[in-house]
């Protein structure tokens, strides 16, 4: 008899599991003060992501397993020409400069303190501008994301090193960015007029290169040549929203294509190597390894990590909680930083 009764609560609980994944998700949008004050309190102590920090080739890491690129190499000293002659030292840090939100309710922000985000408070409804609002959502509008960039800078919330020139310190927090404006983001046609070179990597030679780039992204960071792709996360192209959402891999890959879509726009620099020592420059096509990235909210993964790394292999443990993010998470963005310091 007991062991009927076992059987009968297994049969149950399976039943159950199956129901709740047959059900579509509800479209709430999990937006106020507590996950905004959330959300900053998580920025400023994951602040020691900026290391490790090089100064004149010796390198000072005190938190174990942030991963670095040797950008400059060569001699620790350097010299700029720009606003006049100066020799400096080659500094190199790890520099947060956004934080981005890839969400599935358009309007819904959660890192700002609006009590259920932007929903419902926006006075149009066009799917050209992205999409619904949240009183008017059907399941086929939780299809592609839309994502906010604000600029957030760590140390500048601090009130640290304010006066450190290779820090970037003004408006230390600011929405910059909403796709829910931007039309090229909510159509794969209209995304070729960024990157009509699109075309020349939709075959399979090109997408099976980027198996080379996941290897890559695996075991350190991507490889820069091989821009069409990002790792183990799919293709950079098209720089929409077009891309699966099953999990939150899926929302890691969102960031990293818009992120090479606002270096397309010249939105974002470069700013590492010696190229950027004397300050930032132009870099239509972004180079991958210039990025690191971690989820801050709903569920925080401490250390960043190169764009195009697997989630099993490191960071996506425990990540796809069904209802905490199946809708939306907010991530952190680190940018290598090398700068002539005088």
């Amino acid at each position: 008899m007991a062991g009927m009764r076992w059987r009968k609560l297994v049969s149950a609980l399976l039943a159950f599991l199956i129901l709740v994944q047959s059900v579509p998700a509800k479209s709430v949008c999990r937006a106020g003060p507590d996950t905004s004050l959330n959300i900053i309190a998580t920025i400023i102590g994951t602040a020691y992501n900026a290391f490790p920090i090089t100064i004149g080739g010796v390198k000072l890491s005190f938190w174990p397993g942030l991963e670095d690129i040797n950008s400059v190499g060569g001699l620790p000293i350097c010299i700029c020409y720009t606003p006049f002659p100066r020799f400096g030292i080659k500094i190199g840090l790890w520099e947060g400069i956004a934080v981005m939100e890839p969400v599935r309710i358009p309007w819904c922000t959660p890192t700002l303190p609006i009590p259920g985000g932007l929903t419902g408070k926006i006075p149009f409804n066009a799917q050209a501008i992205g999409g619904a609002n949240s009183d008017d959502q059907k399941e086929g509008e939780l299809r592609s994301f839309q994502v906010h960039y604000y600029k957030a800078l760590p140390w500048a919330l601090l009130g640290m090193f304010l006066d450190f020139a290779c820090l970037e310190t003004s408006n230390p927090f600011d929405l910059a960015y909403m796709t829910e404006l931007d039309p090229l983001w909510q159509s794969d046609i209209l995304a070729s007029i960024l990157g009509p070179e699109a075309i020349l990597f939709a075959n399979p030679i090109a997408q099976a290169a980027c198996a080379i780039d996941a290897m890559t992204s695996t075991v350190g960071f991507p490889l820069d040549p091989l821009f069409w792709c990002m790792g183990s996360w799919g293709s950079m192209y098209p720089m929409s929203a077009s891309l699966p959402l099953d999990n939150v891999q899926a929302s890691a890959g969102v960031v990293a294509r818009m992120l090479f879509k606002l270096h397309r726009e010249l939105v974002l620099w470069g700013s590492f190597g010696k190229a950027g020592l004397c300050g930032r420059y132009p870099m239509p096509i972004m180079f991958k390894s210039q990025y690191s990235i971690y989820p801050i909210w709903p569920i925080l993964h401490p250390k960043r990590f190169p764009i195009g790394r697997h989630a099993f292999v490191q960071w996506g443990w425990n990540k796809n909680v069904p209802v905490l993010n199946q809708l939306n998470n907010v991530w952190m963005v680190y940018r290598k930083r090398d700068c002539c310091a005088f």
